[in-house]
């Protein structure tokens, strides 16, 4: 195989210089610098190879004095081995994510003490507490959809009334200000201190020596000549599928060349082939942009592939032995019965370790060669970060969660990224350049992490599942309702004006 590292890195840091820039079509003066300054801290901050040297980079926050105070940070247990360890273990990322914890107790004199509930719980607890005007969290880390729930509620502070919190710096997500930010306002943001906004982030594993057998071109030579498309995926497992259990029947045990479960994994298309539900206007106003004819033809081609194609997996009664329907797709990749596969990026700790074959970490393909460019989703999973309004010391809520961030993207992310994904999840150079690569393509669209089950966020997935291809119908039928709901969503940001 041929290694082009360099390539691939001069890719990702392109893209994400093209990700910030858009910022400076923003209108809001708050933000309308921050494309600059991040410019700047990437120009700064480089090591003689071109790649960012994070440990250099500063918070600017200094030492500061909070004689003791208690952060309380509301988590869910889903998530909760990114956030805190009760002690060290000798597992080099568990002892990163301890150490940045302690480093920032001392540093400013704090305790964080993370309390860590359910999904459900979580949520319900944040909202009782802040409703009822207590002052009993001060950072919450929510699954995303679930916590649009405290913007409708009126719940949160605006990101751009905290103290020391900085959006330009490298640790929080850019998509901040391009698709989070409404009028000057920004209600729960993306930040580094979630690690699962990255290990969550969608993508395709591709079996290589299997593919080596089958005599298929360079996958990744496809991808920077802008030539990997949902066709050319559709050719090359062409003629795959292989009766393995020799039972006359496809099931799971069998060979495939695609395999995927039934939810999220198939939402991602949506973005992967570039038509997201909003976009932000050169003049800072976020629009529905969904185009209802692009989303027909979507559709009409993955039902097909989905339902039709005899080389796909795709079924909608599968339950695996713990009754989660959502991880077939990695679970027969391990175990080396599928030459592609959708995953997320850390499926790779989760599931690869122990595969014999050969294997890569790409991007979801384009719709057409026409497209700009590869695009992808984090999974609804993924720990949005809020500021509950009923929290007094900003100034010091401000500084924590800065600085959390800051170090997770110093201390804990090049262990997290570059040791526990690169080299214990995959095995080629040029895999571990490509996972910076799909990173640089996450969309945060407005409409999904506002969706709260009542848009258009989980509608591809549950259309393909219903064998539904009448989209068109569906608009007309559910658009008013789904307008409704955004249009509640965006009057929230107005009034924190």
């Amino acid at each position: 195989m041929k290694i082009r590292t360099n390539r691939i890195t001069a890719f990702a840091l392109a893209a994400l210089l093209l990700s910030m820039s858009a910022c400076g079509n923003n209108t809001d003066s708050d933000v309308s610098d921050d494309t600059s300054d991040l410019l700047d801290t990437i120009d700064t901050n480089l090591n003689t190879d071109g790649t960012v040297d994070r440990g250099s980079v500063s918070d600017g926050l200094g030492s500061r004095d909070y004689d003791g105070a208690i952060v309380n940070i509301a988590i869910n247990t889903f998530c909760e081995d990114g956030f805190f360890k009760e002690e060290q273990s000798g597992d080099v990322l568990d002892d990163a994510i301890y150490n940045r914890n302690k480093t920032i107790e001392e540093r400013f004199n704090v305790t964080l003490n993370y309390i860590s509930k359910d999904y459900i719980e979580t949520k319900t607890n944040v909202i009782n507490s802040v409703t009822s005007g207590d002052d009993e969290y001060q950072i919450v880390a929510e699954h995303a959809i679930y916590a649009g729930e405290f913007v409708t509620g009126g719940l949160v502070k605006n990101w751009y009334d905290i103290p020391n919190v900085d959006f330009s710096k490298p640790w929080w997500s850019p998509s901040n200000i391009n698709d989070l930010t409404v009028d000057g306002v920004c209600l729960l943001a993306i930040g580094d201190f979630a690690l699962t906004t990255i290990g969550r982030t969608y993508c395709m594993a591709y079996d290589i020596t299997a593919g080596d057998n089958y005599n298929l071109p360079d996958i990744y030579e496809l991808i920077y000549d802008g030539k990997w498309t949902f066709d050319k995926l559709s050719e090359l497992i062409r003629g795959t599928y292989s009766d393995l259990n020799m039972n006359n029947e496809r099931d799971t045990d069998d060979y495939y060349g695609y395999s995927t479960s039934v939810s999220s994994k198939i939402g991602t298309f949506l973005w992967a082939f570039d038509n997201p539900i909003y976009k932000k206007e050169p003049n800072g106003t976020l629009t529905m942009s969904m185009n209802v004819e692009k989303m027909s033809s979507i559709l009409e081609k993955l039902v097909s592939f989905c339902w039709d194609d005899p080389d796909v997996y795709y079924d909608v009664k599968y339950k695996s032995g713990t009754s989660d329907m959502h991880y077939v797709s990695e679970e027969k990749f391990a175990a080396g019965t599928s030459l592609f596969s959708s995953i997320m990026i850390e499926s790779g700790i989760k599931y690869f370790r122990d595969m014999n074959n050969d294997y890569g970490i790409i991007p979801y393909p384009k719709w057409d060669e026409a497209q700009d460019d590869y695009y992808t989703m984090v999974d609804g999973g993924f720990s949005a970060l809020a500021i509950p309004k009923t929290v007094e010391n900003v100034e010091m809520v401000g500084a924590v969660i800065e600085a959390l961030c800051a170090e997770t993207y110093r201390s804990v992310i090049p262990v997290y990224y570059d040791k526990a994904l690169k080299e214990k999840g995959t095995r080629n150079e040029e895999s571990k350049e490509m996972i910076d690569f799909v990173i640089s393509k996450r969309i945060f669209d407005f409409g999904y992490v506002f969706d709260n089950w009542k848009g258009f966020g989980f509608k591809l997935e549950g259309m393909v599942k219903a064998r539904n291809i009448n989209f068109a119908s569906t608009y007309a039928s559910e658009i008013n309702s789904v307008n409704e709901h955004y249009d509640s969503v965006l009057e929230c940001f107005k009034a924190e004006k």
